[in-house]
């Protein structure tokens, strides 16, 4: 147990729990004032092409597609910051893989068990709320391009496996990103170690 809580972990489910949570609630303001204000129907106007069916009917819903954009961004300058501010050195392998890959994996088994077991909306929400910006996303371009209303699901499986990985994929981008003290400090420490 001791493996899996590495530093660069725990300091992702800390900064996805505060993107998630601050994402979600940028995103109800947006649909709220979307609906309110009748921002959705006035994008859709202004559009160079018509919208048609399934995405005319969701043109309220184009707002939140700022924060949820913003949100995904965020995680970037979240994964430097956190290892500027923790002075921790870039992720090894092993660390990197499990980064990756932990989040990822408890997104993909409440997805799974959602859709596997019957009346499993809770567990959809569950999946939804854990990771909010990337899964809102990837509805609503879903609904948009109406993929999974045809006879191929191919499109859903793809985006749920994107879906679970963008984040961290993200983050772990953000954490590599050059930080020049720390940097200099790693190869320093390399340099000694090969003397």
């Amino acid at each position: 147990m001791k493996r899996l809580l590495r530093p660069i972990l725990l300091e992702f489910c800390r900064s996805h729990l505060i993107l998630t949570a601050t994402v979600s609630l940028l995103t109800v303001l947006a649909l709220t004032l979307s609906g309110l204000l009748g921002l959705g129907t006035a994008v859709a106007g202004v559009l160079p092409f018509r919208l048609r069916g399934a995405a005319l009917e969701l043109s309220a819903t184009f707002p939140a597609l700022i924060p949820m954009g913003l949100g995904l961004a965020a995680y970037l300058p979240a994964g430097r910051l956190t290892r500027k501010r923790n002075l921790l050195p870039r992720p090894d392998v092993e660390e990197a893989l499990l980064l990756l890959l932990a989040p990822a994996a408890a997104f993909w088994l409440l997805l799974a068990l959602a859709y596997l077991v019957p009346h499993g909306a809770g567990l959809l929400v569950a999946a939804m709320l854990l990771n909010c910006p990337a899964y809102g996303l990837f509805s609503l371009l879903s609904q948009y391009l109406g993929w999974g209303s045809g006879n191929s699901l191919w499109p859903v499986y793809v985006g749920g496996l994107i879906t679970g990985l963008l984040p961290p994929l993200l983050y772990l981008v953000g954490s590599y990103l050059p930080i020049a003290a720390l940097d200099q400090e790693e190869s320093e420490q390399e340099f000694i170690e090969k003397q």
